[in-house]
């Protein structure tokens, strides 16, 4: 962090000669790396610290970027079409990788990043992205303009880490807000309390779940105190002494939701006090936690209380058992917070008092590992108070049994004008003969006299009396003791404390998520007035297809066919038609899910074509689709399709921006589960509503048109088409109309949308307005009729962008699907980039 990269020091090659010793006749070495393309140091440090950083990082550069940006656009620093173009780009990263639900959890939505050794760290990772999605090269980037990766990271670091705190605050007050339940249940709950493990007077579970809900209020308070000094905003201070150039530090921390900014700039680069204040309270919660843990697994291994079942294991070996185990990883986790906070102090002591890794980046793994254990320390803490419920506790002669009652009987002596050591000694001699409910009065009078205690009586009862009635202690009216009323005043004290607290953190969430919404409103609104208006958005399916040419289907099982050749390509309607779109001259956009693969990075590099604006959402957790398709003439094709990430493509992926268009199409509908229904109605109703044309294609599902595939389509997705793009076994299959003019008629008039069926051979129908329009193809010999009713989405959206009328669109797009079929696929692009205007 502390070393501004060059261009030469990142363009190093990523493996070579220097690290490979001379090869003697000796036993193999073992592999220094992992990755043949990666240095040692890329795949043993780099990779590793990149793909644990850039999840937590990158979406929030990304917001830190848009509020510079921001800044250096009102300061004049930087000009207003330069600063939109980046806003524009930005925006969608955003989209790609920022918080879907703000303020709802503070990991990242995105779990992991491609590392492939072209940029050596997240920093970079943002630029180079940057770059490709403002459509210019990292040479023409101004977002580090008077800023440092210095103070990005100390105000990126901040910002990740006071979202873990508003979180782990919440949630630490809901466990108070539980314990004060749980203890008003368990009020008249008396048990054996001990000191040094040994019984020691009678309790309540009430008075010990209030004094934990007190410790975790202390907690709280010192969380709101570590927030507020983490919410300092160090972004302004450059490397560590400012800059030249005109800037607002003060507005951007606002557009942040820092409550203020720095005041030296030295130390809001080098400083890590906000560090060191948030290790050790994770390991102060944890510890809490474990000693509570502690007693909770004996007063369960006990029977006090019950052992619930979730929270158990059972034995390998013997059935009749059930450990309460998660008491004691409770423990482990407690010592697992601790070693988190020495690796945090130590790391920072290592390093100078000035920028360095040791005090800031390398600190982070531990501080985001650390806020995520004590978040399930907590969680598990307050899972367990809501299963409290008293079980068999001991009886008042198992508690008097126990020698918890004689301090009772030691106060009593006390209060009849016995001096306290005398009245101790007592009460001491006769425990050394038995418990209480053993005493004798002669016992108890030769106790008393031997202390030089004259009594006719009285003294003798009282002794007698007091240590039998270990529930006297519920009457109890000292402020803080078990008595009911204590108690009582305890937890509405607690829960008074808690929901101040609770109101400081939702005032601090909500300014939060009040800045966050305000900058992307503002970064929006900006990128939107300076945006170029895109002719089509295709929102869809992407996949690699795998074409087996000149065959009629698969072979059967255990035999091989020999085939002329074997072609892989750009597939998905969605891919296709936006690809076509763009060779066509429109401005398009593709907006599809992909997975982090090498079939995605294909996908990727296949779909671009034409300043084709392609935005393919990246799944780390699935492989791309794909789909194999046996293809020869005159007959049917037969397809085998995985949907991979496709099949995690929901609306939520589908930026803004990608509804601002003159044209709008969902493609690929039925391979895209987390698309159907509802979630594309709502998209195409907000295209819409930003004046867009939308358009279906649904392609065929999957289990045949059902009565609820039709009733969802026509229900929820078609209501909000303008234009509707089926084929013709679609529209029949919907219609359950075998007459493709009476279907199309019938259909149209029901929806309110432009009908039009793609017929093959026999071209195509439009039906607008209760008249159907038809279009014939031109003979033509096929020679690969895949995307070909892509191909005449495509077309047929940009005859009528170009003005033509839908009948004149509609023989456009049948002319140019008929070419396409008859041209060799490598040829296809020039005869659309022929056909523009």
């Amino acid at each position: 962090m502390t070393q501004e990269s060059t261009t030469e020091d990142r363009n190093l090659p990523a493996s070579g000669t220097e690290n490979t010793p001379h090869q003697s006749d000796g036993p193999a070495r073992i592999p220094l790396t992992g990755r043949e393309d990666l240095s040692i140091y890329w795949d043993n440090h780099l990779r590793v610290a990149f793909e644990q950083s850039a999840p937590h990082d990158l979406p929030t550069m990304v917001e830190a970027s848009l509020a510079h940006v921001i800044m250096l656009r009102g300061t004049g620093a930087l000009t207003e079409q330069r600063a939109d173009r980046l806003l524009g780009g930005l925006l969608q990263l955003w989209q790609r990788w920022g918080d879907e639900r703000p303020g709802e959890d503070w990991t990242p939505r995105v779990t992991s990043h491609p590392f492939d050794g072209s940029v050596e760290d997240p920093y970079y990772y943002l630029e180079q992205q940057l770059a490709e999605a403002c459509g210019i090269s990292t040479a023409e980037l101004d977002v580090q303009l008077a800023r440092s990766r210095n103070d990005l990271d100390a105000g990126v670091f901040r910002m990740i880490l006071r979202r873990g705190i508003l979180d782990l605050a919440e949630l630490l007050l809901q466990t108070v807000g539980d314990l004060t339940a749980a203890a008003s249940r368990t009020v008249e709950a008396v048990l054996i309390g001990h000191t040094h493990r040994r019984p020691a007077q009678p309790t309540t579970i009430a008075h010990v779940l209030s004094g934990l809900a007190e410790a975790m209020l202390s907690q709280a308070d010192e969380l709101l105190s570590v927030y507020d000094e983490m919410n300092v905003s160090p972004l302004g201070s450059a490397a560590f002494t400012g800059t030249d150039v005109a800037i607002d530090a003060d507005r951007v921390a606002a557009l942040l939701g820092f409550e203020r900014s720095f005041t030296a700039s030295y130390e809001a680069v080098a400083g890590a006090e906000h560090f060191m204040r948030l290790a050790s309270l994770h390991a102060r919660i944890s510890a809490t936690g474990a000693r509570w843990a502690r007693v909770l697994q004996e007063w369960m291994n006990l029977g006090w209380v019950r052992m619930p079942t979730e929270f158990t294991q059972g034995s390998s070996i013997m059935p009749q058992k059930k450990n309460p185990v998660v008491l004691e990883h409770l423990v482990s986790m407690s010592g697992a917070a601790n070693g988190e906070m020495a690796s945090v102090y130590t790391t920072i002591a290592a390093g100078w008092y000035e920028d360095s890794n040791n005090a800031t980046t390398d600190v982070q793994k531990h501080l985001w590992a650390s806020t995520d254990r004590v978040l399930r320390v907590v969680r598990l803490l307050d899972g367990l108070t809501l299963e409290i419920e008293p079980e068999q506790l001991p009886t008042d002669e198992e508690i008097v049994r126990s020698g918890a009652t004689t301090t009772a009987v030691a106060e009593a002596l006390a209060t009849r004008s016995v001096p306290w050591r005398s009245a101790h000694d007592v009460v001491g001699t006769l425990f050394r003969q038995g418990d209480p409910t053993t005493w004798t009065t002669q016992q108890v009078q030769a106790a008393l006299t031997e202390a030089g205690i004259e009594d006719d009586g009285p003294l003798r009862e009282l002794v007698l009396s007091s240590g039998r009635e270990p529930r006297r202690i519920l009457d109890r009216e000292q402020p803080g003791s078990p008595g009911r009323a204590p108690i009582a005043t305890a937890l509405r004290l607690a829960e008074d404390r808690a929901g101040q607290l609770a109101g400081s953190f939702a005032e601090r969430r909500e300014e939060l998520d009040s800045a966050r919404d305000g900058l992307l409103q503002s970064a929006t609104d900006l990128a939107d007035a300076a945006a170029p208006g895109l002719a089509l958005s295709v929102i869809g399916n992407a996949n690699l297809d795998v074409i087996v040419h000149r065959s009629r289907s698969f072979p059967p099982a255990g035999t091989e066919q020999i085939v002329p050749g074997i072609e892989v390509r750009l597939g998905g309607s969605a891919a296709i038609a936006a690809q076509r779109a763009a060779q066509l001259g429109l401005p398009t956009r593709l907006v599809a899910k992909v997975g982090d693969d090498p079939t995605g990075q294909m996908v990727r590099t296949l779909a671009r074509t034409d300043g084709l604006d392609v935005d393919l959402i990246m799944d780390g957790a699935h492989d791309s689709g794909l789909t194999v398709a046996a293809e020869d003439q005159g007959y049917e094709r037969s397809f085998l399709s995985s949907l991979g990430a496709m099949g995690q493509f929901g609306p939520d992926d589908v930026p803004a921006e990608a509804l601002h268009a003159r044209f709008v199409l969902c493609s690929g509908y039925f391979l895209l589960p987390g698309m159907h229904g509802e979630a594309t109605g709502t998209l195409l109703a907000e295209a819409r509503r930003r004046g867009a044309v939308t358009a279906l294609d649904t392609g065929h599902p999957d289990g045949g048109w059902s009565d609820q595939v039709r009733s969802v389509l026509l229900e929820q997705v078609l209501p909000h088409t303008d234009i509707f793009l089926p084929n013709e076994s679609e529209l029949a299959g919907l219609t359950g109309i075998d007459d493709l003019e009476q279907a199309a008629m019938d259909l149209s008039a029901r929806i309110g949308a432009m009908v039009v069926a793609k017929l093959g051979a026999d071209g195509a129908l439009l039906c607008a307005d209760g008249q159907v329009t038809r279009a014939g193809a031109p003979l033509v010999k096929a020679v690969d009729t895949t995307g070909a009713g892509d191909s005449f989405n495509a077309a047929f959206l940009a005859a009528l962008h170009h003005g033509e009328s839908s009948k004149e669109a509609l023989a456009t797009a049948v002319r140019t699907a008929s070419e396409l079929v008859a041209t060799a696929p490598g040829e296809r692009a020039e005869v659309l980039r022929g056909a523009k205007g």
